[in-house]
């Protein structure tokens, strides 16, 4: 029996022809209780660099977990993954850890609150940041009567409301990636860094998606624009619970104890998660993972994009390094998939006709698909299926 409210524990809709028994995770593979394999192309929510039940992780959860794996006090991994969290993120003078993106972005605007005396937050239209008060509009949500949105890639549109020195900050993905993966268009993030700069308002890089998976600083290092807060989990500790939320001394150094920004939780810089931490930088460091990572991404947006083009089918894929998105019914989408005509209904014909061929993309239209090394191994057989079922849906929608 299911008694999950709503038969999920997420917001987001498994389709009916998902599996929704699945047990088990090997490289690529997902798994069934009955055994059957199905590739992943969503490697939980991008959050698996290196894959399903990598052997080095496993291990090392495995050795740390013997030692005790929850401590009332201060460790000294806290202290040594700051260090190495310094050494390697931009923007990284302080660090904090907590334990979900939703709590690292909820601490980045209250620290941001507190450091400019302003209550109003700037955030794009299409991004995700977190299910905090602050963010997200729901049913039994007060009225946030202080969060405004912009199109991302709409420079005027940030200008236009900074102006008046009124937000205390702009909170954005610095690539788009809850919209589509949608990358920031060329000096556009530096332009965002001068206007935030110019008009005191603090600049939030929320790089709960982007962090470790395109670069091991952060998109922050590969685009050279370093924001004042950024915020970090998923992929740093390969799907463990943790967050970072990291900055300039000045701002970060509000939190209680030494200022008066309120900040705890119980489980915040859980050794387990802080030794798998550990481990996927220090694989990142010492693999060519990005080098691979970007030429298995290219030479599938190559791919796809040939087979649109040939197919003479209307819609467009895009994406960054190991990201990239699918959409029906547009030939781009430079502020994300939610402000643009989507096929929605394609898009879900799309990846109905591929878990038939046992390939797990995103089932809702705004995810983006992540990739992996491991991918490799079965790259053909996502080529085939993606084929033919571009050509079902040419048949079907064309």
């Amino acid at each position: 029996m299911n008694y999950l409210a709503g038969k999920v524990n997420s917001p987001i809709p498994i389709p009916s022809y998902y599996p929704s028994d699945i047990v088990s995770g090997t490289g690529a593979y997902v798994i069934n209780k009955d055994g059957q394999r199905y590739i992943d192309l969503w490697m939980g929510y991008g959050a698996l660099l290196f894959g399903h039940a990598d052997i080095e992780i496993v291990d090392a959860v495995k050795n740390e977990i013997e030692k005790g794996w929850f401590f009332s006090y201060q460790t000294s991994l806290e202290k040594e993954l700051s260090g190495i969290i310094n050494s390697i993120i931009p923007s990284a003078e302080t660090v904090r850890f907590a334990t979900t993106g939703s709590d690292a972005a909820a601490y980045a605007i209250r620290l941001s609150r507190a450091q400019t005396n302003r209550k109003k937050v700037l955030s794009i239209i299409g991004g995700y940041h977190g299910v905090h008060e602050n963010m997200i509009p729901s049913k039994g949500i007060l009225d946030n009567d202080f969060l405004n949105l912009v199109p991302f890639n709409n420079i005027e549109a940030i200008e236009e409301k900074l102006v008046n020195n009124d937000y205390a900050c702009l909170v954005m993905e610095p690539i788009l990636a809850n919209s589509g993966c949608t990358p920031p268009e060329s000096d556009y993030l530096k332009k965002i860094r001068d206007i935030c700069t110019k008009t005191g308002t603090i600049l939030v890089f929320d790089e709960v998606v982007t962090g470790f998976r395109v670069d091991l600083g952060g998109a922050q290092k590969l685009f050279n624009v370093i924001p004042d807060i950024s915020v970090f989990s998923k992929a740093i500790a390969s799907g463990f619970p943790l967050s970072v939320i990291c900055g300039k001394k000045e701002i970060l150094e509000n939190f209680i104890p030494s200022g008066q920004v309120f900040f705890a939780g119980t489980f915040n810089a859980s050794p387990i998660s802080l030794v798998v931490a550990k481990v996927v930088i220090n694989k990142l460091k010492n693999s060519n993972f990005y080098q691979t990572n970007i030429e298995l991404g290219d030479n599938l947006m190559r791919y796809i994009s040939d087979q649109i083009l040939e197919l003479g089918l209307l819609a467009s894929v895009q994406g960054v390094a190991s990201m990239l998105t699918i959409a029906f019914g547009c030939k781009t989408f430079n502020s994300g998939v939610v402000l643009e005509n989507i096929n929605i209904s394609a898009y879900n014909s799309f990846i109905s006709k591929m878990a038939k061929r046992n390939i797990l993309l995103p089932p809702l239209h705004t995810e983006t698909i992540f990739l992996s090394p491991v991918h490799s191994a079965v790259l053909d057989d996502i080529k085939k299926a993606i084929r033919e079922s571009l050509q079902e849906i040419k048949n079907e929608y064309y």
